[in-house]
């Protein structure tokens, strides 16, 4: 029996020109992830990284961690596998054409600038029709690749690490949901929503054993919670 870590980016920059970096408020919970993970005494014996900038300042906070306390760090093997779908790219081609068949959709639009419950709202609704195929466009990642990349580099990892393994994985909402989706075999649209809800720094948990996949733990910030700064609790 393995166990993986599937440990969620801290907070990148939201409404910044340059999202694709940690916030303030990210460096702090990447802070606070490394150590929690220390503290808890977990020896990996591997650790896999998307490649956006947001998932290695996350791995980096943690292993300056482990150099500080003198305690070695595994290889890092980086796999675009984990790495999270376009969403600015879906927004932008998408948003048009919703707005070309209905018109009515294009005050929401104005809005989300400025309001972020009409942005969730607005993205809401976008990605639903993106999960759905209703506008196929050959220049975006479908949701069907998204979510075959991602189990391909799940399966890929567990075939490599095989048994008795402790395996980080540090990487976005949208893969964590769909390695969650298989699990527990969840519907497209269930695995959206659930990745909505996986907090920044979280740690959801799996087990793995002959193939099998099952969920160990899901969305864990209490790393987070018992330091009782909400500024240190965010979704996006």
């Amino acid at each position: 029996m393995s166990i993986i870590y599937l440990i969620r980016h801290a907070q990148a920059s939201f409404g910044e020109p340059e999202y694709d970096r940690l916030s303030e408020a990210g460096h702090r919970q990447a802070a606070v992830l490394a150590d929690h993970l220390e503290q808890r005494g977990i020896v990996f014996d591997a650790i896999y990284s998307g490649s956006q900038r947001r998932h290695k300042q996350t791995l980096d906070a943690f292993q300056s961690h482990l150099s500080a306390a003198g305690r070695p760090c595994p290889k890092v093997l980086e796999t675009g596998a984990f790495d999270e779908y376009d969403s600015e790219a879906i927004l932008r081609v998408l948003i048009p054409l919703m707005i070309e068949k209905n018109p009515d959709f294009e005050t929401q639009v104005n809005r989300m600038i400025r309001d972020k419950r009409s942005f969730q709202r607005v993205f809401k609704q976008v990605m639903l029709k993106w999960v759905g195929s209703e506008y196929p466009i050959s220049s975006l990642e479908t949701w069907k690749i998204y979510n075959e990349r991602v189990v391909s580099g799940l399966q890929a990892l567990m075939d490599q690490e095989g048994a008795g393994k402790h395996v980080a994985v540090f990487t976005s909402g949208g893969a964590i949901s769909v390695c969650v989706q298989k699990a527990l075999h969840l519907s497209d649209a269930l695995s959206l929503n659930l990745a909505w809800q996986i907090m920044n720094a979280s740690i959801t948990r799996l087990k793995y054993s002959g193939g099998r996949i099952m969920l160990f733990g899901f969305n864990d910030v209490a790393h987070l919670e018992v330091r009782k700064d909400e500024q240190l609790l965010t979704y996006r």
